[in-house]
């Protein structure tokens, strides 16, 4: 009978588990592996023959098949050995498959039977714990009581091949292990310490309760870098499944051993090189973008940015992966990250305040923001000028950052239910207009977005911004005055149309 057994290998390179199939041939006494395996598991063969013989099981003379799949994928190690003969001894008919139903078996194999930690277990174990589909994970003696789990995973620690009988009938307990609570970090820069802009601060609010990507504009010393660190600390904690997703990667870089349970702030210069910034050198690593996946990217003097370093960021934007190709072969990578950029008007800081005496040419002037327009630009879905800020109402005492840390936790719990899953900024426009259906959503674009020569893309980040407004307000039904202020966030396009005139 056809057999399948989940485990994994070399964690970090795939995004999805191993399988080891397993089934019986007719023909003569042979046992094959198959799924690209290296030489270590090619002569797992003869261990696991040993292993099933001395644990008291019968391995059959017949022609036998494991399979790891996915096929494409280089598989290396001893932590595959376990799931091979557990896929045998359930294709032979010696255990149910039934009762491997959502399991991850881990580890390697001795000759007695005995079932061994193997390099990267912890690795392994962390990821397969990551996916949500997987509900019980076995794993060899030493490591269970080391690692952190979600609530809902129970672990089975199993020293024997023959102790796998007592887990299928339900004799073998689960093994103690420490489960994962979510936990806010310390906070460096508090948003009450920050002196004035009340109306930045409720605009990096709204930002972080929907995942909106965010420029922040002034003359030098407005506190750009100031908000945009401390908007860090007004992140909720990752879940575990989200934790495992950046261990994953940071593990990868090199970067970590151990479960990272703070969300990711990542700030690369801006002589950052593409690759540096979204994946690849020769070793096909993750860049900064996947770096600060499920966290905050930071480009401080945005602008400094080289132009194809730049335009390289406008695919993980949208689609939220990185795809890197090189002579070696292509690998997707997470990059589900929110953007916070920060950068001066002009050479002299001047150039979009109203009335200002900007010392830069006109040429200078314009040439700053030059590789901003266009598709970058429309990305951006709130922009903010620190040199005149809209005026909202708001309570000065509802903006220190432990009263805005709960008002964000509740608002993008509410959005999450409500949108199956993802944050406001990813909301396909579809769903986006039918929301403002009552609102006259015809008359409000021909009125707002035409006249402020808004991009289809640019007005649906408008309706976004403004469902994320509804939501930090504690209010469920998205009304015009919610519009409205998503709309004072856009202002770029706005100025230097009347400088370009002006000129």
């Amino acid at each position: 009978m056809y057999a399948k057994i989940y485990t994994t290998a070399r964690p970090g390179l795939h995004n999805s588990l191993v399988t080891a199939e397993a089934d019986v041939l007719p023909g003569l006494p042979h046992l094959s592996i198959v799924g690209l395996p290296d030489h270590a598991l090619r002569e797992s063969r003869e261990r696991i023959r040993t292993a099933i013989c001395n644990a008291g099981f019968q391995f059959p003379a017949r022609h036998l098949v494991i399979n790891l799949s996915p096929n494409d994928i280089p598989k290396e190690g001893g932590l595959l050995e376990a799931a091979m003969a557990t896929a045998l001894l359930v294709a032979t008919g010696q255990l149910p498959q039934e009762a491997f139903a959502d399991t991850v078996v881990l580890g390697a194999l001795s000759l007695s039977g005995e079932i061994l930690p193997a390099r990267g277990l912890a690795a392994a174990v962390l990821f397969a714990a990551g996916k949500r589909n997987i509900r019980r994970i076995v794993l060899p003696p030493a490591e269970g009581a080391e690692l952190t789990f979600p609530e809902r995973t129970e672990v089975f620690v199993v020293h024997h091949l023959r102790e796998l009988t007592e887990f299928c009938s339900g004799l073998l307990p689960a093994a103690p292990r420490s489960v994962y609570a979510p936990r806010w970090p310390s906070v460096e820069i508090a948003m009450e310490n920050i002196f004035g802009l009340s109306s930045a601060k409720r605009a990096l609010a709204i930002a972080a309760t929907g995942g909106h990507h965010t420029l922040l504009v002034g003359t030098p010393g407005t506190g750009k870098t100031m908000l945009a660190r401390a908007f860090r600390y007004l992140l909720p904690p990752p879940d575990f499944y989200e934790a495992a997703e950046i261990t994953q990667l940071h593990s990868l870089a090199g970067l970590t051993s151990e479960l990272v349970t703070e969300r990711p702030f990542r700030t690369p210069h801006h002589t950052t090189s593409t690759p540096a910034l979204v994946g690849g050198s020769t070793l096909v690593r993750p860049g900064e973008v996947s770096l600060a996946h499920k966290g905050v990217l930071f480009l401080d003097e945005l602008p400094e940015f080289r132009n194809e370093a730049l335009q390289s960021l406008r695919e993980p934007l949208e689609e939220r992966k990185i795809t890197v190709a090189r002579a070696r072969g292509a690998i997707t990578y997470p990059a589900d990250f929110q953007l916070i950029g920060a950068a001066n008007p002009c050479r002299c800081g001047a150039l979009f305040i109203t009335g200002g005496n900007c010392r830069c040419s006109k040429k200078n002037g314009l040439l700053q923001f030059s590789k901003l327009l266009g598709p970058f630009l429309d990305r951006i879905a709130i922009e903010l000028n620190l040199d005149e800020l809209p005026q909202w109402p708001q309570n000065e005492s509802q903006l220190t950052t432990a009263a805005l840390q709960q008002r964000i936790a509740q608002a993008r719990a509410q959005a999450l239910e409500r949108n199956g899953g993802v944050l406001n900024n990813h909301v396909p426009a579809l769903v986006l207009y039918q929301r403002a259906a009552n609102l006259g959503i015809e008359r409000l674009y021909e009125t707002l977005a035409v006249a402020e020569k808004l991009s289809m893309r640019a007005w649906v980040n408008v309706l976004r911004v403004a469902q994320s407004v509804a939501d930090f307000g504690g209010e469920t039904n998205l009304r015009e005055e919610h519009i409205l202020e998503a709309l004072s966030y856009h202002f770029i396009r706005r100025k230097l149309d009347a400088i370009a005139a002006a000129a």
